[in-house]
């Protein structure tokens, strides 16, 4: 009976969790062999009888064989036996790692021991690859997997193999350099995007106990690509819950007993991570419901058309559910993070769980988790608004979820992120991911769309609900005395919204556009609540063109860095001025600020009961100006005219009176203008009678 034992290595044949197929699989395809005579003189464990490259799509195998089993423990931690393969993989002996008839690039290399022990391609000359392999040991034999562009993608090359030992700090040469061989690699057409279709499988231990995981491979022009010539790997992040075998067969084990341990399979083809995994939700009994996709051009949603007698399907078509969210996911790909309509598929599913512990509400990610609890028959779901007399989407879960998503693929936000105040850090990652699907919203509204006025008007008063949280938490903040300690999503939100009512949504999009490229780190260190607090600021003042520390500081209680307030600036005005807000639209029309066209600050503000309107235009326009209250309802109609270019201080009076003459109670009011040519404004009052 041989022995086995892996040496640690960044990927594993086989480890907990996770599915290869094993060395001696027979879909491996051998390019090349060669023997070695036996040498007496050399220590059997390094004594090499054969040796050999195989081919499994787009990953190598390199093997030898050795007269003596590799030993289970050296003599010491830092003792180690090593085994390689020089590759020339341009079949040059004069370029490369000098190894008489071969020159090699790459050096694929194989150590056994407690402290080095690992595997990699090493690079020795100048083409591009490296990096880490999987290493297996069987007895006598040891393998190493790597993948073809680690050598380079080398469309044949030479090779021949050695062996040494280092034992107490002395070097012993083991087998001298082998015979050279030549391989020719198989044609191979690599995968550049996996999609896993069935991103959710309902199950049940006592059954539906097993489902099937399918994929879709295609290469860069787009073409399906078979599973069957490529090299899969399953990954159960629980296999207490839930095991994947080879074949991507799923199995039920148990329930979970928190949220958080309800498993995901990912999957790689040939190193290439798929765009998206699968939820697996294991329930302690079958709710019986079948899943259904809809697709739209960027995102899929996955839900039974009915559960529990509610017609979601119907629902999902009457407001256009698809289609809205679609629009949603692209207006941030545009506006909040990198574009990801290229990455795969956006899957939203709906997650039915039969116990309350383990159900969610909304949970980011590919695919984005919406929760429905089975069994509750009101107000048990983050997809709808379970009412039976009012049933309509829970628009910002949804959107709030794709705004994790493009947030968090951003280098920078996610250091942005690295404080030592866990609070402070997931008021931001919470504030801004709602910002993300505010800005959703506003590019419904302020867009031009084929969405229907139902969907439109529902999206709206929804998002205003919302605006009405965040404007009330906003105010329980000031008027319990502006602590910075205490700030949360809702209290940032809602500062972001008074400056959306004084800057336009412009500044959103500025914000977010000092975390990107999406590549590029943030180059200050978060080391300090003061400091996150200056880049927020930072960014409001860079977007707005004015210094807004003061403002920070008295109406806001914002801590501010003043040591690292010019680095900050500089990195911050540089980020803003590399992306051009007026070049961005998700319509024909951008309903953007546009420069020397703007809303004047009402005076006087508070007021009671009248105060004056005034704006500037840069060229003539038909302006309409209303009051809004905070549900977004349209209070006053003040103007609706053809004005022309200028500044018009006291343009109009607003006397505290609705349409109907009524008189308005006292709160905040928004003044909001439109013109025919694309300008939007928004200004933030207070009425106090």
């Amino acid at each position: 009976m041989f022995q086995r034992f892996v040496v640690p290595a960044a990927r594993l044949l086989m480890a907990a969790g996770l599915v290869m197929w094993p060395a001696a699989a027979s879909a491996w395809e051998m390019l090349s062999y060669q023997d070695d005579p036996v040498d007496l003189a050399v220590d059997e464990s390094l004594d090499i009888t054969a040796a050999s490259v195989e081919q499994q799509g787009g990953r190598l195998l390199f093997t030898i064989a050795l007269r003596g089993d590799v030993p289970a423990s050296l003599p010491g931690a830092d003792d180690s036996q090593t085994y390689l393969w020089y590759v020339d993989a341009d079949e040059d002996p004069s370029t490369g790692q000098n190894h008489g008839a071969v020159g090699s690039e790459f050096n694929v290399r194989v150590v056994v021991g407690e402290t080095y022990g690992g595997g990699w391609v090493d690079i020795t000359g100048g083409m591009p690859g490296g990096g880490v392999g999987t290493v297996t040991v069987e007895g006598s034999v040891v393998f190493i997997s790597v993948w073809m562009d680690q050598i380079g993608n080398a469309a044949s090359f030479n090779w021949r193999c050695a062996t040494f030992k280092v034992i107490d700090g002395n070097y012993t040469f083991g087998n001298s350099d082998t015979q050279v061989s030549n391989a020719v690699t198989l044609p191979y057409t690599p995968p550049a995007t996996v999609t896993v279709t069935t991103p959710i499988l309902q199950l049940c231990p006592s059954g539906p106990a097993t489902g099937q995981l399918e994929l879709e491979i295609r290469d860069a022009n787009g073409a399906l690509l078979p599973p069957e010539e490529h090299f899969v790997a399953y990954h159960s992040t629980n296999p207490d819950v839930a095991t994947v075998d080879a074949d991507g067969l799923v199995t039920a084990i148990v329930p979970p007993s928190e949220h958080w341990q309800t498993p995901y399979v990912d999957v790689t083809v040939d190193g290439v991570m798929a765009g998206n995994s699968a939820v697996i939700r294991v329930n302690a009994f079958d709710p019986g419901v079948m899943h259904r996709q809809t697709a739209a051009s960027n995102v899929t949603f996955v839900m039974p058309d009915v559960i529990e007698g509610v017609d979601l399907a119907a629902l999902t078509a009457h407001y256009e559910v698809v289609h809205a969210t679609d629009a949603a996911f692209l207006a941030q790909a545009i506006g909040v993070g990198p574009d990801r309509t290229d990455w795969t598929t956006q899957y939203l599913v709906l997650d039915v769980a039969t116990d309350p512990v383990t159900s969610v509400c909304g949970a980011s990610g590919n695919p984005v988790r919406l929760g429905w609890l089975w069994g509750q028959p009101e107000h048990n779901s983050c997809y709808i608004i379970n009412d039976p007399a009012n049933r309509r989407p829970q628009w910002f879960v949804m959107w709030h979820e794709l705004g994790h998503n493009f947030t968090c693929s951003c280098n920078a936000f996610n250091m942005f992120l690295w404080t030592p105040s866990p609070q402070h850090n997931t008021t931001y990652g919470e504030g801004l991911a709602s910002l993300g699907a505010l800005w959703s919203w506003r590019m419904a509204m302020d867009y031009p769309s084929d969405l229907g006025a139902m969907a439109r008007a529902d999206i709206d008063g929804h998002f205003c609900d919302y605006w009405g949280t965040f404007s009330d938490a906003l105010a329980e903040y000031k008027a319990n005395g502006r602590d910075y300690a205490t700030i949360d999503a809702d209290v940032l939100d809602g500062i972001l919204m008074e400056m959306w009512g004084t800057y336009g949504v412009k500044c959103w999009f500025d914000l977010f556009s000092t975390f990107l490229p999406s590549q590029e780190a943030i180059p200050v260190a978060m080391d300090s609540v003061e400091k996150q607090a200056t880049w927020f600021v930072a960014a409001m003042s860079a977007s707005a063109g004015e210094d807004l520390r003061e403002l920070f500081v008295d109406e806001y209680g914002f801590p501010i860095d003043e040591d690292a307030w010019p680095e900050i600036m500089s990195v911050v005005q540089e980020r803003v001025d590399a992306r051009d807000f007026y070049s961005v639209g998700v319509g024909e029309t951008p309903a953007v600020v546009v420069a020397g066209a703007r809303l004047l600050p009402n005076v006087p503000n508070p007021f009671n009961p009248r105060t004056a309107v005034g704006f500037v235009l840069k060229r003539a326009a038909w302006v309409t100006l209303g009051v809004y209250d905070v549900r977004g309802r349209l209070v006053r109609r003040l103007l609706d005219v053809e004005i022309g270019a200028g500044e018009h201080r006291d343009a109009c009076i607003w006397d505290g009176q609705d349409d109907q003459g009524r008189a308005a109670t006292s709160g905040t009011y928004f003044l909001r203008m439109a013109t025919d040519n694309g300008v939007r404004c928004t200004r933030k009052m207070t009425m106090l009678r």
